[in-house]
């Protein structure tokens, strides 16, 4: 069963909080998939799950590099960005699925353009820019598990 929470976040602090909402009740080896178009909220929200993990770099989304991997005291992330990719068979050829198998939690930005390497039991998350307000984003978490997310 696939539960669905909506928010409306105000600003980059609510998308912060949100994500830390988020992060305490995931856990090792969960996949979050993310898709909305530049600059709607996917790289703040990422920033919010390290910050929630205590890990130390500053997340940045990894156009360029592909992924980043950032290892907490707990618990590591591995940060994916496929904007570059044009399909699934491209990221299973970097390998994604040792880091599915690994513990870390894993975040893909852009998962529509590789849908088809993205398990079904995901997290899938959806942003948009909320018209009319500079700051402000729509957020739709798809959740394999019920959660209870504040805001």
């Amino acid at each position: 069963m696939i539960h669905q929470y909506h928010f409306k976040t105000h600003g980059p602090e609510e998308t912060n909080q949100l994500a830390q909402s988020l992060a305490a009740q995931l856990e090792p080896g969960d996949i979050l998939a993310m898709s909305g178009n530049l600059a709607s909220g996917k790289t703040t929200f990422t920033q919010g799950l390290t910050t929630f993990f205590e890990i130390k770099e500053y997340a940045l989304s990894p156009t360029f590099t592909y992924i980043n991997e950032y290892h907490g005291a707990h618990q590591d992330i591995i940060h994916i960005d496929a904007y570059r990719l044009n399909s699934g068979e491209e990221l299973i050829s970097m390998g994604i699925w040792e880091y599915f198998d690994s513990g870390a939690i894993v975040i893909i930005e852009w998962a529509d353009i590789v849908a088809g390497a993205i398990p079904e039991d995901a997290f899938g998350l959806s942003f948009r820019v909320i018209e009319g307000e500079e700051n402000g984003r729509e957020i739709l978490i798809h959740s394999p598990r019920a959660l209870e997310l504040n805001l």
